[in-house]
């Protein structure tokens, strides 16, 4: 744990009754420090949280049409056609596009608009990350828009007049043999590349648009501090060389309107929902929703893994994620300076013009918005904006999430982490190592206090996260469960594993002059490390650690072609919630690279009401209504916990039961115990 996370406090001891009371400290406090803080914590935000793309974006839609002098966006990736507010059609555009706003915005209000957004020549088209800039730069042409005219409505006309006067789209495209489906989608590719192409060319008004890519210097340093070491390109390993050189910038706030008049109606958003299509959906997670985007050979194809091919789908999977609304706060001032520290690395000449205007009240650098200064009411939050910035060697995101389960080990209740990625061993192995702390201090003090063992109160994990997205992935994700005893779900990893182990331990070789000699057989990387693992059985991880950790995956489940059937739930959060108190929430995954090599950002905020708020709405929405942990006392959590198993078990046993009955069928929520059949020797993190 870094020390500069730590705060010293004395702490009176009533001897004759045996107690104390002391404060928790939540949050980095050393990064608070009056007169040099680099990461202040504020109290006067107003937090509003959402749950997943169509809440989310909707209200983003609905601030950026009411901005009325800037508006600031930071982006992993974004797509000019994809409409934020969605109407039923099937077809694009279903709604206002991203593009479209933006060009209203920036042209007839004239608001000024800075669209930062990462881009790797290498890395941007195999994300797809710029439709329009990244991929599908080579669209059908007529002549093409006028830069004063771009508008999806406009692509779309334009290619509809095309067929129907049977032109000559490209060389790919005629417009005799253009199929009507397929109309939207080539419009939608035009539009994007037109787009981009004004973007950049600064014909869009006050719109200014700059790429930025990772710093492979300032990567490799981040890397170097890290405790477990990304593997090289020893026996296939890739995985260094793809953080080195392929890190990202994996960032996607919003702030508009940050000091327009004095920042009265100033609205940020912290979040890990990206600017591209794919990231929309409704907390409903329907099996196929045509708002979703069309689905392409990978959708048709998909199936449940290792299982014979279900028939495929029409549209996108589901997707799980979360955003955070900050209206008027101090904590907006930190999103301001990150952006524009960021806008100003962007710049190839280091004129360093766009630094000057960073804001601070502690920093002479010049005078926030006086608004965002107002005097915390009760309701208020208590926020603190933290980052990974190698190009800053900052790791703030790492500190919060180890000092967040430093402080929940000391407690009883509950930590919930739902995420994309569980990769990330190192903070596996610090939760044990503290709550191991933790129960030996229990048992030295036990005996004086008049308790056992049995009387100390267990402290509940559930962890929720989709199989890993690539096979290289299996790796990482089988041993971070592993540390915690949680890699049984893992079956294809802990097979190759076994088969390995119970190969012969030599070989024989033919050497010169027909000498036979005995040679030792390596065993790959991955099997030396995992062999390597203390894996706690159930009974080791209550009598040992104090806890009990559950892991689930997400499905989805519907009547659909005259059979049940079943969907993953591509979770894309970076959640993690501790005893309705503490909430961090934002870009950053539970992996490496989040913590030391792509820019993130989060949000870390200490507030009951939002921890207590959240937990209650997220728990029932996974649960279908069975499981919420009430007010969140020591026995409801309890009683939630085994709830929560019993459903993904119940699940489970639908999922594969063989029976066409409903009532047989048909999963209660979305929980399902985590499961992946697939194996590999090769590591990605």
């Amino acid at each position: 744990m870094p020390e500069s996370s730590g705060r010293i406090e004395t702490t009176h001891i009533d001897e004759v009754g045996r107690t104390a009371t002391s404060s928790l400290q939540w949050l980095l406090e050393n990064r608070n420090l009056k007169g040099k803080a680099t990461h202040p914590i504020t109290h006067n935000n107003k937090l509003t949280l959402f749950i997943c793309g169509q809440e989310g974006f909707a209200d983003i839609a609905g601030e950026i049409a009411k901005a009325k002098h800037s508006i600031d966006l930071c982006c992993w990736g974004f797509d000019p056609g994809m409409e934020l507010v969605r109407g039923n059609s099937a077809t694009w555009p279903r709604g206002e596009t991203f593009g479209d706003l933006l060009i209203d915005a920036t042209t007839r209000r004239h608001v000024r608009v800075r669209l930062l957004v990462w881009y790797d020549r290498i890395g941007s088209p195999i994300a797809r990350t710029m439709p329009g800039h990244s991929h599908g730069t080579s669209p059908w042409k007529t002549g093409g828009q006028r830069f004063d005219d771009i508008s999806a409505k406009a692509s779309l006309a334009m290619l509809q007049e095309a067929v129907r006067k049977k032109l000559v789209l490209s060389s790919a495209f005629r417009g005799d043999i253009v199929r009507p489906e397929d109309i939207p989608m080539l419009a939608r590719e035009e539009y994007c590349h037109s787009w981009y192409a004004a973007a950049f060319h600064g014909l869009l008004g006050r719109l200014e648009i700059r790429l930025r890519h990772g710093d492979s210097a300032a990567i490799s340093k981040s890397i170097a501090t890290e405790i477990n070491q990304p593997h090289g390109l020893t026996m296939g390993e890739i995985e260094k060389p793809g953080m080195q050189y392929l890190g990202t910038h994996h960032q996607k706030p919003v702030l508009i309107d940050f000091d327009h008049e004095e920042g009265a109606k100033a609205v940020g958003y912290v979040m890990g929902l990206n600017s591209v299509t794919d990231y929309w959906d409704t907390t409903a997670h329907l099996l196929d929703d045509t708002r979703r985007e069309q689905g392409g050979v990978n959708e048709r194809r998909e199936c449940v893994q290792g299982m014979a091919a279900d028939g495929g789908f029409a549209t996108l999977k589901p997707y799980q994620d979360y955003a955070c609304r900050i209206d008027g706060g101090r904590a907006l001032i930190a999103l301001y300076n990150n952006f524009v520290k960021a806008w100003d690395r962007a710049i190839d000449d280091r004129t360093r013009s766009a630094s000057k205007s960073c804001v601070s009240w502690e920093l002479p650098c010049g005078s926030p918005p006086a608004r965002l200064l107002d005097k915390a009411e009760p309701s208020d939050s208590t926020v603190q904006i933290v980052l990974t910035q190698p190009e800053e060697q900052d790791k703030t995101i790492k500190e919060t999430y180890f000092r967040a389960v430093t402080q929940a080990s000391l407690a009883a209740g509950y930590l919930y982490v739902e995420n994309q990625y569980f990769q990330y061993e190192e903070w596996a192995r610090h939760l044990l190592a503290e709550r191991k702390t933790v129960v030996a201090a229990w048992k030295a003090g036990s005996l004086k206090a008049g308790k056992t063992m049995r009387d100390m109160p267990v402290m509940h994990v559930f962890i929720v996260i989709p199989v890993p997205e690539r096979a290289q992935m299996v790796p990482r994700t089988h041993d971070t469960l592993a540390a915690l005893g949680q890699h049984a779900g893992m079956t294809g990893q802990n097979t190759m594993i076994d088969d390995y182990n119970k190969q012969p331990k030599t070989r024989h070789v033919r050497g010169g002059f027909g000498i036979t000699n005995e040679v030792e057989v390596k065993l790959p990387d991955v099997v030396q490390h995992a062999n390597g693992i203390n894996k706690p059985g159930v009974m080791t991880l209550e009598s040992e650690f104090g806890l009990k950790v559950s892991v689930a995956m997400l499905n989805v489940s519907a009547f659909d072609k005259d059979r049940w059937r079943y969907r993953e739930i591509y979770i894309h959060s970076k959640l993690m919630l501790v005893d309705d108190v503490f909430m961090t929430l934002g870009s950053a995954n539970l992996n490496q690279r989040s913590m030391a090599v792509d820019s993130e950002i989060n949000i870390a905020t200490v507030d009951h009401r939002v921890a207590r708020d959240l937990r209650k709405r997220v728990w029932r929405m996974h649960s279908g209504g069975l499981v919420d942990g009430g007010e969140g006392t020591k026995a409801e959590i309890v009683d939630a916990y085994r709830k929560w198993v019993e459903l993904m078990g119940a699940n489970r046993k639908k999922k594969w039961d063989k029976s066409e009955n409903a009532l047989l069928k048909k999963m209660t929520g979305f929980l399902l115990p985590l499961e992946d059949k697939r194996s590999s020797t090769i590591r990605l993190g």
